[in-house]
């Protein structure tokens, strides 16, 4: 269920804002953001889910892109 949370997450218009209010959160807190923003909501469900955002939020970049996977070294 995280690539859905990040996949939420990267094609979020308001992600920017969304990721700087996350990173702006007390570590205890950043999980509740990440629910609060939506992606922790999976298609279908009404709710947010807790250890998705936890493991979505385990894997945010926080210095731009969404995905840490997504980074990728030009070899040349």
């Amino acid at each position: 269920m995280v690539p859905v949370c990040l996949d939420i997450a990267r094609n979020d218009p308001a992600r920017r804002e969304k990721l700087e209010t996350i990173r702006g959160k007390s570590s205890y807190r950043q999980r509740d953001a990440v629910m609060d923003a939506g992606w922790a909501t999976m298609p279908g469900a009404e709710e947010p889910n807790r250890d998705i955002a936890q493991a979505c939020l385990a894997s945010l970049d926080f210095e731009g892109s969404v995905d840490r996977s997504e980074t990728k070294v030009d070899e040349g």
